[in-house]
């Protein structure tokens, strides 16, 4: 284990930056065996959680989804309390602090399997399932007040091992972009509206009893798609089991007509719920990003981002290929 991590401040405008060494130690497309498939078992931390056939021996074969911390975790909950200096001084503006915070890895399926849209049914319904109850243990915990379950699906998103996997990061605070977002929902939901009058118009991409698929007005990635329920709700965590097989037939079907209509590209997706314990309006919704543009130095020079593809050619290409 290196140095710990801590977050660094910009002594501007206070943007957080999160410098980590561990996580450079992880490795990188890793050859010869899978750590990830069943039957090595001893070569990740121990699980946290397992969906096991029944009789399956803890952290042992057996299992259709487990969940193990990250062993090159960004953040760690053994660095002490939130907020406290780095520095030994008063001195103002703050600089740095502890990277104090939880990381984790869901393996999504016991043999070795590489697109999340290839699993069984009912294996991708656990794994969701699975990313419901570690919200519920960590929102439960208390040391928390924010967690996202995230998934980097080929190397153009980020992902450094190719066995289906996704990841929850946890911190004590509430990062500013989803405070942000806090923030603007006011009094009041605007996806509610939001998705009832765009459910006939062009942004649909389509839909299931419970769940609206829809490519936003703004899109930052070309194809950029959302899923929505279509009842408002929250936080991610309240989903229902027969919440999470419908979704998961969504999801996957999403997937499959992204691969379809922009050729197989690398994607985000990720799990936006709101932080734990709030009681104003939020609508959680799971974003797909696919990678098929990269940023460059307009984009992290100002914070705009290019899209090359209008949402509505994107839902129409995203139809076309059901």
């Amino acid at each position: 284990m290196g140095p710990a991590p801590e977050w660094r401040f910009d002594p501007l405008t206070g943007r957080r930056g999160l410098i980590s060494p561990d996580r450079g130690d992880r490795p990188i497309h890793p050859t010869g065996d899978c750590p990830f498939c069943e039957g090595r078992e001893a070569e990740t931390p121990p699980e946290v959680l397992a969906i096991r056939d029944p009789g399956g021996a803890p952290n042992g074969p057996g299992w259709r989804v487990r969940v193990v911390p990250n062993r090159y975790a960004a953040v760690r909950l053994d660095l002490g309390e939130p907020g406290a200096s780095a520095t030994g001084a008063s001195a103002a503006p703050r600089l740095r602090e502890p990277g104090v915070g939880v990381a984790e890895v869901f393996l999504e399926c016991p043999h070795h399997e590489t697109a999340f849209r290839n699993l069984s049914r009912p294996q991708a319904a656990d794994v969701i399932r699975a990313w419901r109850d570690r919200l519920r243990s960590w929102r439960d915990d208390g040391r928390l007040a924010f967690a996202q379950v995230f998934k980097n699906e080929g190397p153009a998103a980020g992902a450094s091992v190719d066995h289906c996997h996704s990841q929850l990061i946890g911190l004590p605070f509430v990062p500013p972009a989803v405070a942000d977002e806090v923030r603007a929902a006011g009094h009041g939901c605007v996806f509610c509206g939001w998705i009832a009058a765009e459910l006939g118009g062009p942004l649909r991409v389509a839909e299931s009893d419970e769940f609206a698929v829809l490519c936003p007005p703004a899109p930052r990635f070309p194809g950029e798609t959302w899923v929505l329920p279509k009842v408002h709700a929250p936080a991610f965590e309240s989903l229902a089991d027969t919440e999470a097989d419908e979704l998961a037939t969504v999801v996957q079907g999403l997937l499959a007509r992204v691969h379809r209509a922009f050729h197989g590209p690398d994607f985000n997706l990720i799990v936006k719920s709101a932080p734990f314990g709030h009681a104003g309006p939020y609508h959680w919704r799971i974003e797909v990003l696919p990678r098929t543009t990269s940023t460059a130095g307009w984009e992290w020079g100002t914070g705009l981002l290019i899209n090359t593809v209008f949402p509505e050619r994107a839902a129409e290409l995203l139809r076309a290929a059901a």
